[in-house]
């Protein structure tokens, strides 16, 4: 399955052009049998696939101050963020979900950034970005 790249609405490049980015629709199901939809940047730059913790509430994940990590990346310095793990279906896709480990972070810089921990070994990905 090819993935697109999807053009990033008011973000231009430093030739005055549209920045196209690599973008899944995804469809996540949270406690409750509540389901929603986001976006997620394929980011081969990740190590690891790393959430907005604000959707740790929503999906019913318990962040445990003895499930944490310092990295660097993201941030001045070293971030803290939560271990967890991440489910999802890809909406371009048919199939099941998919379960990946997450990072999950108080950062108003990071959204869903899907990384190479195991996203990267279920996919052959290969960034095309000129088709």
């Amino acid at each position: 399955m090819k993935f697109r790249y999807w053009t990033t609405s008011g973000v231009l490049d430093t030739r005055g052009r549209m920045v196209k980015r690599p973008m899944l629709e995804l469809e996540f199901f949270g406690k409750n049998g509540l389901k929603t939809n986001a976006i997620g940047l394929i980011d081969s730059g990740a190590d690891t696939t790393m959430l907005n913790i604000q959707y740790a509430d929503f999906l019913g994940v318990k962040l445990d101050k003895k499930n944490t990590r310092s990295i660097l990346g993201v941030g001045n310095g070293t971030v803290l963020v939560y271990v967890s793990s991440f489910r999802f279906k890809i909406k371009q896709m048919e199939g099941n979900e998919i379960e990946v480990p997450a990072w999950y972070i108080d950062s108003n810089n990071v959204d869903i950034l899907l990384g190479q921990e195991a996203f990267f070994e279920m996919f052959k990905i290969k960034f095309e970005k000129d088709h």
